[in-house]
């Protein structure tokens, strides 16, 4: 079976050829019936086979969301999604296999780049390296941000506030992912039981 992803890049590269634009998720009805209201019939008509295919993954894949969210078992901190943290946790699979702090951030994608001369004292910090698992860092950004709002007494928050809530994108999104590194390895600690959402300053949902 095609792809969402596929089957909607296949619909926008149709329209394209025929020089129609269109927006991410065309097929949506919203968009669709604006499409409909100036592209010619037999486009139309091409199109909606592929729409009745992609209103069912979308109902498919929400109900997929769902069942997620309520797999998870046990209280989780405040602001975490429930499907946010069960797809983390499905990503790790056994939080264990990790020995120290740093190969969970690397894990992760969540490491800065280092150069160096072999002095310590010139030793220099750049952008985070991005070798690991994509999906990982873009679910724990999110989540990052998320507590920004809901925990802003998590201490990586308060460490990195002013960044976070300033107006250099440079300096927020490198405050941003150091949250999120913090959260990850915080997230970790708390699953091998090394410690305790409480001891790491994270408010629990009721």
């Amino acid at each position: 079976m095609r792809t969402r992803k596929a089957l909607g890049a296949q619909g926008r590269s149709l329209l394209l050829s025929q020089g129609y634009g269109s927006k991410g998720s065309w097929w949506r009805p919203g968009a669709f019936n604006q499409l409909r209201a100036f592209i010619p019939e037999w486009i139309s008509q091409e199109l909606a086979l592929w729409q009745a295919n992609l209103l069912l993954l979308d109902q498919q894949i929400a109900q997929l969301k769902t069942e997620l969210a309520q797999s998870l078992q046990g209280p989780r901190p405040k602001g975490a999604g429930a499907l946010s943290l069960t797809q983390l946790d499905r990503e790790v699979f056994n939080y264990k296999r990790f020995p120290n702090p740093r190969s969970v951030g690397c894990f992760g994608g969540l490491c800065p780049s280092e150069h160096s001369t072999g002095d310590p004292s010139k030793q220099r910090l750049g952008s985070i390296t991005k070798v690991g698992n994509p999906r990982i860092r873009v679910l724990l950004v999110e989540m990052a941000w998320r507590l920004v709002r809901f925990q802003p007494q998590y201490k990586p928050i308060q460490k990195w506030y002013q960044a976070l809530t300033g107006t250099n994108k440079a300096l927020k999104k490198k405050a941003i992912v150091a949250v999120a590194r913090r959260l990850f390895i915080d997230i970790w600690r708390i699953r091998t039981g090394r410690t305790t959402a409480q001891e790491v300053g994270l408010v629990l949902s009721d």
